[in-house]
């Protein structure tokens, strides 16, 4: 019933999906780490360089809502 190619197809399907799933979540993780150094690099330069604290608070405060639509839109187009 079961063969040696039957069961070497099913074990390389296996080790293919294995591997596409595996290289989806080491490109999510690497775009997480882009995202996250881009964010922290635009807060210190406007921590460096703004120096009227209401319009810092309010740079960062566009900071993180543009990050999270960025983040949404990335999400959309992966799904």
């Amino acid at each position: 019933m079961f063969t040696t190619i039957w069961i070497l197809i099913r074990l390389g399907g296996l080790l293919f999906l294995s591997g596409a799933i595996l290289d989806i979540e080491i490109a999510l993780f690497i775009i997480g780490l882009l995202f996250l150094h881009l964010n922290l690099g635009l807060i210190t330069i406007i921590g460096d360089y703004i120096h009227v604290s209401k319009i810092k608070l309010i740079l960062c405060i566009m900071m993180r809502l543009s990050s999270i639509e960025i983040s949404r839109y990335f999400l959309e187009l992966l799904l």
